[in-house]
This record gives C-alpha cells, structure tokens and sequence, in this order.
C-alpha cells in the first residue's frame, strides 16, 4: 500500500511509459475513485494524504537515523587515521631507504612498514610541528625499531645520520681517495675495492677508457648497505655515462684530432691546475698549446699536478729528485699527455676540455693573495707574472 502511494504522491502521470499506469488510460474504477464516487469505492485522496505525509516523516526520520548511524561508521573506518605512537628511543638497528621526491606521509609509511614508528599519522604530525623537517634529505639511514615519532625525525635530520650512507665525489678527487671514504663509510676493505679497480671488466668503463681514474663521475650517491664492491663502483662509472652522454666526448675529441681518453685525461689536469671555475677553457687552451708548441720552448707538457699523482703526493713542493724520477706521469720528462687522468673531473671541466677558449697563452699562474690565475703568451709576459706571483707571497 505504501508504495502505490508513494507512487501516486510523485506524480505517475497517466501515458508516462515505464511508470504505473503507463497505458495512458485509466480505469472507469479509477475514475470513480478519483470522483470519490458511490457506495464500496475507495476513500477520498484527501483522506489519504495526512496519512502519506506522516508515513513519509516516519521514514524520512528513520532514513536520517540510518544516514547518520552509516556516517559514524564510515568516520569511523575511513576517517582521520590513527596517530598512535611508540614512546621512547628505539630498541633494534634497522636500516630504511628513502627515496627521492618522498613527502612526510611517504615517509612515514615506510618507517610504519619497517617497525620505526607505529603509525604514519605519528610520523606525519611530528613532521608538521617541526619547520626542519623540509631538509629531510633521500637516501639510507640507520634508525632503530619502535622509536617516538620525534625522535626518528630528530634522527633522520641529524646530519651525521644523513651522511652516513652517503659518499660525494668531489672534482678532481682521485679514485685512491675515493677509495679510501668508501671503506671508511661501508667497512668494505680497501683491497677489496682495489681489487676491482685493477680487473674492471664489470664497471660498465666506456671501450676508449685506458683506466679507471677519470670515470668516477663527481656528486652525490647514496650507498647501499651490504652492496658489493663491484657494485658500488659500477654506480660510479654508469653516472660518467649517463651526465657525459650529452657531451659527444668522442665526435668532440675527433674535432680536436684527439682520442676521447685524451679528453677526459685533459679535463683531470684541468680540474688540478684551475683555482677559480671561470678559468677552466683557458688552461685547457694552455695544454693544447703546449702540446702543439713547435718553438722548443715546451717540449713537454711540464705540469707538476700530473708528477704529483704519480708519486701520490699533493703536500708542500716537490724536490728536485721528485720532478727528474722516471715517472710515466712526469711530464717533465714524458712528451706529450701521461698515460690516464690524474683525477676525476667534472662537467664544467669536461666541456672546456671540449672547447678551450681561443688564446696564444703558454704559461698561468694563480696569484696568492689577488686569488686571481694569470696567463702569458710571451716569456716577458710570463717574467711579469712570476715577479707578481712571488711578491704575492708565492714560494
């Protein structure tokens, strides 16, 4: 009975298809009844009507009851997450990764997901109440099991945290060097990873590379814990492939009438000869021109920063004996390029070796106090600088 009601109440027109009473005529009963008509006929509509209008209100309240009940069930599922939280600094070591471009409530699910904190909601608000939290910075970190929120996010902003799994490459640093903070950082032995350095098949070195120096691309890496040596190098030298790709290094050397290894040997002088960046195309322009000089006055390259690597010694000046001794790196005794770089260079110095600047410069010379590199084409030019260079300070 509700229901025909109901439908009479929302207007089943008559000849409206697909509703009752949808043949578009109406019975001679129903006619009658719409009339109120004689003995044995329905009551009145307008005796119906109060009785609709107060089944409808029962319903509409009990509707409402439901609508309402059903609302504190959903809030109560999908609503606000739980914020719960572990108290106090932590119990067992663990090690998480955080990846690039991850917000707080990423971060907070992977901790939640590794035992750190109980909820990501306590990681997420902890994150908000602390401004510091915009230098949280990807990478490894070693964190413990059922810390506070606050305390791992005081953990994961202490910067000796942060640069633990953490190595940079500086420019013209060696891979000697690099080496060295590597076993220092993964207690992975210096002659494990020398080991590789001296059979690299599996480092990925591009085919003109005649040794590992110079294909440890300079930035920073995150380092995997219990990663193999292999592999940590490996990483070194794909980042050299991927940044330098740009570069043309090989269509580039071509131009020049030089290898690719030449390139990148040239770019690791440069990045221990230059002392201020700008300066970098007019060195490499010098070591062009002094390996093309057909004046006699260089018949070697003469730059002591690839006598120094060979000897493996970048402190105070270098002796008399030191820059005589049979060294393949001494290039005051080799002609031309030595035998590899002499570190790893970078970008800026990788292209100026690409591009030297046009210039007759022979000599350079970094003056001490004025910070600034002068260049000479000419002997007189050159004595002029040095007189400089010495009453600057210069030894």
């Amino acid at each position: 009975m509700i229901e025909n009601n109901i439908d009479d109440l929302f207007g089943s027109e008559p000849g409206r298809p697909g509703q009752r009473g949808g043949s578009g005529r109406r019975s001679d009963r129903d006619a009658r009844d719409h009339r109120g008509g004689g003995p044995g006929g329905r009551r009145p509509r307008k005796r119906v009507l109060p009785k609709l209008i107060i089944t409808l209100v029962v319903l509409i309240a009990v509707l409402g009851g439901g609508i309402y009940a059903f609302g504190r069930v959903v809030g109560k599922v999908g609503g606000t997450e739980s914020t719960a939280d572990f108290v106090g600094s932590g119990t067992m070591p663990v090690v998480v990764r955080i990846p690039d471009g991850s917000s707080a409530r990423d971060i907070g699910r992977i901790l939640a997901n590794a035992g750190v904190v109980e909820t990501p909601g306590a990681f997420v608000n902890a994150a908000a109440a602390d401004d510091s939290a915009t230098s949280l910075q990807p990478g490894y970190y070693r964190l413990k099991e059922h810390m506070s929120s606050v305390t791992a996010l005081q953990t994961l902003l202490d910067p000796k945290v942060q640069a633990q799994y953490k190595i940079i490459v500086v420019p013209g640093e060696t891979v000697h060097a690099v080496i060295d903070a590597l076993a220092a950082k993964t207690g992975i032995t210096v002659a494990a990873f020398e080991a590789v350095t001296k059979h690299p098949v599996g480092l990925g070195l591009p085919s003109y590379a005649t040794t590992i120096e110079g294909y440890f691309y300079p930035g920073t890496y995150d380092l995997m814990p219990t990663t193999s040596p292999q592999a940590v190098l490996k990483m070194f030298v794909d980042r050299f492939t991927t940044e330098t790709a740009s570069l043309n290094i090989e269509s580039g050397a071509r131009a020049l009438g030089r290898s690719p290894q030449d390139i990148v040997t040239v770019a690791s002088i440069i990045e221990r000869e230059v002392a201020n960046p700008g300066e970098a195309p007019k060195v490499s322009r010098v070591i062009y021109n002094r390996l093309a000089d057909k004046t006699g006055k260089f018949p070697t390259l003469g730059m002591d920063s690839t006598t120094r690597y060979g000897l493996d010694e970048y402190e105070g000046p270098l002796s008399n004996a030191q820059l005589t001794a049979n060294n393949p790196y001494n290039t005051r005794k080799v002609r031309g390029l030595p035998p590899g770089a002499i570190s790893n260079p970078g970008q800026a110095a990788l292209e100026a070796a690409l591009h030297p600047a046009a210039g007759g410069w022979l000599w350079f010379v970094s003056l001490p106090r004025s910070k600034v590199t002068v260049f000479a084409s000419s002997q007189s030019e050159w004595d002029a600088d040095l007189a400089k260079y010495h009453s600057e300070g210069g030894g």
